[in-house]
């Protein structure tokens, strides 16, 4: 491993082997990012996303959204157009913002791959459980920079890693699809390399804001 796949340093060190998976640590933006030979193929992939039970009608999951809704909406108004990033196969946060009056498209690499959205520019962006999965996070935020119009949020719900002697028994950790596990100061230097500032309204909550600069 040569980079960072997140901030692209080359401070890295081994972190941890364990179940035959090796894990690295970016000792600059302080990731933890499982080694791309322990990947799991695409098909295996898209076969545990189909296990998820996240059904538009599942109200223990809409109450779950919220921690990332209820944030992001009080920063936007109904006017402003959104985009749901990696809603998976049954886009209930979609579901929640167009009840409330949002427009809003949604994108997944396996279940709704639609191209055009790269074509246009959104007030807000929504990442609930996704940002983990990503093989290449420092290109993925590249793509979601360009999608964000001028003043847009980018909100992002995942597990923040808190003490790394933690991490090898984290239940976070042992979903074969968990690539990538972020500390604020992840975000924060995630933030820090693009036009964005960073809050954290609460636990396992980044809100981005990208600054005009004009």
């Amino acid at each position: 491993m040569d980079n960072c796949i997140v901030c692209k340093s080359k401070c890295l060190d081994i972190f941890l082997k364990v179940d035959d998976l090796t894990y690295w640590k970016c000792k600059f933006c302080e990731a933890k990012f499982l080694d791309k030979k322990n990947y799991i193929s695409y098909n295996e992939e898209k076969k545990h996303y189909l296990k998820h039970n996240n059904s538009l009608s599942d109200q223990g999951y809409r109450d779950f959204l919220q921690y990332l809704i209820k944030p992001l909406k009080d920063k936007i108004s109904n006017n402003d157009f959104g985009l749901d990033y990696g809603c998976g196969y049954a886009p209930a946060l979609t579901d929640i913002f167009k009840k409330d009056g949002f427009n809003i498209d949604v994108y997944d690499p396996f279940f709704f791959p639609n191209q055009n959205i790269f074509l246009k520019k959104f007030k807000f962006i929504a990442c609930s459980e996704v940002v983990e999965h990503l093989f290449k996070p420092y290109e993925e935020f590249i793509k979601i920079d360009n999608l964000m119009d001028l003043n847009a949020w980018f909100g992002v719900m995942t597990s923040f890693m808190t003490e790394d002697f933690l991490f090898k028994n984290w239940h976070y950790r042992r979903d074969p699809t968990h690539v990538v596990f972020y500390k604020k100061k992840t975000f924060k230097v995630i933030a820090s390399q693009r036009r964005w500032k960073v809050l954290f309204p609460s636990k396992n909550i980044a809100l981005f804001n990208k600054i005009d600069l004009s």
